[in-house]
């Protein structure tokens, strides 16, 4: 069973139907769009998505302190690409 990471979710055939209800009615919360029941992707507004990156960027600058290491060490890029590693890895 796939856990839900937020309190909102819509069908893939729903949002298809009308993505823009969707984000209105979401009211600026992320919504999980699932696809057979499982989630095929979650849907951010940029708000949220940037509040998200800069939180991600503040917990970066911290690790890179606790290393010893220059923030710009661990770039966004590779952030991300280590977070997306660790979600396919975890979808299997």
């Amino acid at each position: 069973m796939q856990t839900l990471l937020v309190d909102r979710a819509v069908s893939m055939s729903q949002f298809k139907k009308n993505p823009a209800a969707v984000l209105r009615q979401a009211e600026g919360r992320p919504v999980a769009v699932l696809n057979h029941n499982r989630v095929g992707f979650y849907l951010l507004e940029p708000p949220l998505l940037e509040a998200v990156l800069e939180e991600l960027g503040r917990l970066r600058h911290v690790a890179a302190q606790a290393d010893g290491a220059p923030p710009e060490a661990t770039p966004y890029r590779q952030l991300i690409e280590a977070l997306l590693s660790q979600a396919k890895a975890a979808r299997g």
